[in-house]
């Protein structure tokens, strides 16, 4: 019998996520869940409590109740008219009794559909693992709550369960639109629900297995086909459907049905076909229902016939899959774009004037719908991803003094949602090229023309030094000193003895005594930044 939710001897290492296998076979043989498998990576990764763990997803579950509560009690319209209200017509709908399948079960759909259109509102909303897929999860979760069956402390702990499930999909495939196709995101969110259903139920790791590979497999080759660009059509009835589908998964998996084709297969092949997809097919609004003539005429409606003009980094944390908490419609073209913005104003560390945005791919072809010029502002001026500012980005920064272009580039080949920042101040200017890579997760690809990575979801060190023999092995120490553990490290100089960048995530927080000491112990340091996103 499995020992469900209680507390257990943490692991002596960090779990890779990058196999279901792995994650079954490890909650069998400790005869726990895998909730609470991932409950244990938490807290050793961040070194934080658990119950204060366990409390920021409870805050998370919060803004999802919020957002079914909202859409499915009021009329949620976009911020472009073409949809909304659906979420609210569907609840009211079931309450007759004469749907064809059970108006208990069609709520689900309801609750899906509903924190759609509040993400296409510009809605507060939980990435769960993308804001295009943002319904299913919480759908299923509400409904399992209002179903009396579960306590709220159980709902609140299956969410880890949904996170490590998201992040062996996100680590052995993608969690991209634009990388991968609708099924990277809709579909990994189906697999996500219906597994974290299984356990939530009591099932076995193995049914929960089974359930994913029963999901997956239904999503496969599911392209992305945003209409105008914007997460709105199809986007908000396949949530709604899905959910259903979720659940469906989840009783299939639970009444003994085997997924023959194994999960991590089923998850292999998602990504296969994910590559094979034509560009159009990605996330462009370009193909599909994007391309119908009626998509087209939308398109003209909502934008007056103008334009809209490396391997991935591995997901980690359960807030990478659950979260982040966000400002809609996109969680790679908004949240991920904020904290882009945020990253380069940080690396700025003064007040922006003027800024070039240099959009490739996806970016490129759907910024305006997906409100990415809107994010990117917000970040070069500092806002976050849950910052209610966002919508109002343009008017902000002409209050401020902040002039902004954007322009369409190839940038090279990195993930379509790529973006060069070209930042200035009154005294210092940045260029920053980084790509926004699903469910509001961002790397640097280039720091000021250096190919130096990093996501700024650590603390992370920004080092301008001159180059000189030894000089890393002297901040390495210095960390170990303090009792800082390096999380990623990354040197590129100009020239021998020339100028130089060093790159430290750490996994501890720091303060700005450490500046301090690095400073007077390396004088050959010009400049250290902390950066940081939310």
């Amino acid at each position: 019998m499995l020992h469900a939710w209680g507390p257990s001897s943490l692991r002596s290492d960090i779990m890779s996520f990058t196999s279901l296998r792995e994650v079954i076979e490890l909650a069998e043989q400790q005869n726990i869940t895998i909730a609470e498998l991932m409950i244990q990576t938490e807290v050793q990764q961040k070194s934080m409590p658990r119950e204060a763990i366990i409390e920021k997803m409870a805050e998370q579950f919060k803004v999802m109740e919020e957002a079914v509560l909202r859409g499915t009690k009021s009329a949620v319209m976009s911020r472009t008219g073409l949809t909304g209200g659906d979420g609210y017509r569907l609840h009211q709908y079931a309450q007759n009794g004469k749907s064809f399948i059970n108006p208990v079960t069609l709520n689900a759909a309801a609750n899906a559909l509903a924190v759609s259109e509040v993400n296409a509102a510009m809605g507060r909303i939980v990435a769960t693992p993308t804001a295009g897929s943002a319904g299913i999860l919480p759908a299923v979760l509400v409904h399992a709550l209002d179903s009396g069956k579960f306590p709220r402390e159980r709902i609140v702990l299956s969410m880890f369960t949904a996170s490590a499930l998201g992040l062996v999909i996100a680590n052995k495939a993608s969690i991209s639109g634009a990388a991968g196709g609708c099924q990277a995101e809709i579909g990994s969110a189906t697999a996500m629900a219906a597994g974290t259903l299984v356990e939530l139920a009591g099932g076995t790791p193995k049914q929960v297995g089974n359930a994913i590979g029963i999901a997956l497999k239904n999503s496969l080759g599911l392209v992305c086909d945003p209409v105008a660009g914007l997460v709105e059509i199809p986007c908000i009835l396949r949530n709604g459907l899905h959910a259903i589908t979720a659940q469906a998964a989840a009783d299939m998996a639970l009444a003994g049905v085997v997924s023959i084709i194994p999960p991590d297969e089923v998850v292999h092949v998602m990504h296969e076909v994910g590559q094979q997809m034509p560009e159009s097919l990605r996330e462009t609004g370009i193909g599909g229902l994007a391309g119908t003539p009626t998509g087209k005429k939308l398109k003209e409606q909502v934008f007056g016939g103008k334009s809209s003009g490396c391997g991935p980094a591995q997901y980690q944390s359960a807030y990478e899959i659950i979260g982040p908490v966000m400002v809609g419609p996109s969680s790679s073209h908004t949240a991920g774009a904020v904290r882009i913005g945020n990253i380069a104003r940080q690396l700025l560390n003064e007040q922006p004037l003027f800024v070039r945005f240099s959009l490739m791919g996806s970016f490129a072809e759907t910024y305006q719908g997906h409100g990415t010029d809107l994010a990117l502002i917000a970040g070069v001026m500092g806002m976050t991803t849950m910052d209610e500012g966002i919508p109002k980005a343009k008017s902000i920064a002409e209050e401020n003094g902040l002039q902004y272009e954007f322009t369409k580039r190839v940038l090279g080949s990195y993930h379509p949602n790529t973006v060069l920042v070209e930042l200035s101040g009154a005294t210092q200017t940045v260029k920053v090229l980084a790509s926004s890579l699903g469910g509001g997760k961002v790397e640097v690809q280039e720091l000021n023309d250096y190919p130096l990575k990093f996501s700024g979801e650590r603390t992370t060190l920004v080092i301008h030094h001159t180059d000189r023999k030894g000089v890393i092995s002297e901040l390495s120490g210095i960390l170990y000193q303090k009792g800082l553990n390096i999380a990623r490290m990354a040197n590129e100089r100009s020239k021998i003895n020339g100028p130089a960048i060093t790159i430290c995530e750490i996994d501890n927080q720091i303060g700005e005594d450490l500046l301090t000491t690095l400073k007077n112990e390396i004088p050959i340091i010009d400049e250290i930044l902390i950066i940081q996103t939310k």
